[in-house]
């Protein structure tokens, strides 16, 4: 099918609009499972320590006979773990004019850079929380 001589067409046009969905779509994996649940506390050093401890596997040759003496049973100690804390520093600069124009997707430039980049301290180290 051709087009008639001299017709002028969206290919032509210069001053079409963009037709821009005013969303963004974070396609980066940032759920953090362990973050998201893990208990919040105030330390008061760099290392941060904590004790656990566990019962002894259940036993089933424990029956006595009546009347028997008692003997002592072992005693297991806790034990003792720690945690280093850390400071990350992620920056974020955005120039006034860049947070004062008309953006898609979000409201303030800041405010959206500052998101992602909690969000990528979050997923990138999350190893580091770990016990």
């Amino acid at each position: 099918m051709a087009q008639p001589s001299n017709t002028f067409d969206t290919y032509d046009a210069v001053g079409i609009r963009e037709d821009l969905q005013d969303v963004i779509y974070s396609i980066s994996p940032t759920e953090t499972p362990f973050m998201s649940s893990a208990a919040r506390e105030q330390v008061k050093s760099t290392t941060h320590e904590w004790q656990t401890d566990a019962l002894a596997a259940a036993s089933t040759s424990n029956a006595v006979i009546e009347g028997d003496e008692a003997t002592l049973d072992a005693s297991t100690a806790t034990s003792r773990l720690a945690n280093k804390t850390q400071i990350m520093d992620k920056t974020v600069v955005i120039t006034g004019t860049q947070e004062a124009v008309d953006k898609a997707g979000r409201a303030s430039e800041l405010a959206y850079q500052i998101a992602k980049k909690i969000k990528r301290t979050k997923t990138r180290h999350r190893s580091y929380f770990t016990c």
